[in-house]
């Protein structure tokens, strides 16, 4: 099926947005997760240079700018952006947002940031091998990069043909590859990449990465965001499954592993 990314997140932007009314308090992680505000992963981030992949409506990079870090975020959606700049003008924050493939990086200068952060984004890129050495070439040595992704043990029990969630397991956690399903309430049609755990570590390795933390939190189910989630989400499956995992990892000089990958 020919499915086509960009265009899907531009008709899906505005309800998304209406829908889930993302706080620009603290940068979060995932639906029902604890904030970067409870978590600090990254550390007081005034002054620090921080590039958001796959940055969506922008929250995250709004609150890192009212913290005072020197912000900027990239996504493949054009209205995704759109309503990121409106959301910046409204908050008075300074973030200097683009449209763009998180797995093309060139347009930023190497060892131009000291922190890149993703939430729930890099799940959706192919080429996941050209950007992670983007990440690392942008990163300064010794440089921070923290992402959350949907964790690989709740992609088990998705059912393609279905397109539910089921709490039998519908595929294997070795079977890697795309994975294809429409968005909640009739929405386009999306396409995510399936990859295990040990196969980010070694990803990550292989781009000079170093991980340093793995985390996966237990979902918080008294959270606000609750409501706006229903229809994606079972709340048994959220209770019993893992739903989330954060990397923390460090730029190591730039240094290349000789790990053979292929995960896409």
């Amino acid at each position: 099926m020919a499915i086509d990314m960009r265009a899907a997140w531009n008709r899906i932007s505005p309800g998304y947005q209406a829908q889930h009314q993302i706080s620009v308090d603290a940068a979060h992680y995932g639906p029902f997760m604890p904030s970067e505000a409870e978590l600090r992963l990254l550390g007081h981030v005034a002054g620090r240079r921080i590039l958001e992949l796959g940055c969506g409506g922008g929250q995250c990079s709004v609150a890192f700018a009212r913290q005072g870090a020197l912000a900027a975020g990239i996504d493949l959606s054009d209205e995704q952006i759109a309503f990121a700049r409106r959301l910046a003008e409204e908050q008075g924050a300074a973030v200097a947002f683009e449209q763009g493939d998180a797995a093309e990086l060139d347009r930023f200068a190497a060892a131009s940031f000291d922190i890149v952060f993703s939430a729930y984004a890099l799940h959706y890129v192919l080429a996941i091998e050209q950007c992670l050495a983007g990440v690392s070439r942008v990163l300064v040595p010794g440089g921070l990069f923290v992402f959350s992704l949907d964790h690989p043990m709740r992609e088990v029990f998705w059912d393609e043909e279905a397109d539910e969630n089921s709490l039998i397991a519908a595929r294997s956690y070795w079977q890697r590859g795309a994975m294809e399903w429409q968005w909640s309430g009739g929405g386009p049609a999306m396409r995510s990449f399936h990859r295990t755990i040990g196969d980010w570590v070694d990803l990550l390795h292989a781009a000079g990465l170093q991980v340093q933390r793995i985390l996966e939190p237990e979902p918080q189910l008294d959270r606000a965001e609750r409501i706006s989630w229903a229809d994606s989400y079972d709340l048994e499956m959220v209770r019993l499954i893992p739903q989330m995992v954060i990397f923390v990892a460090r730029n190591v000089n730039g240094r290349r592993a000789t790990v053979a990958t292929d995960y896409r």
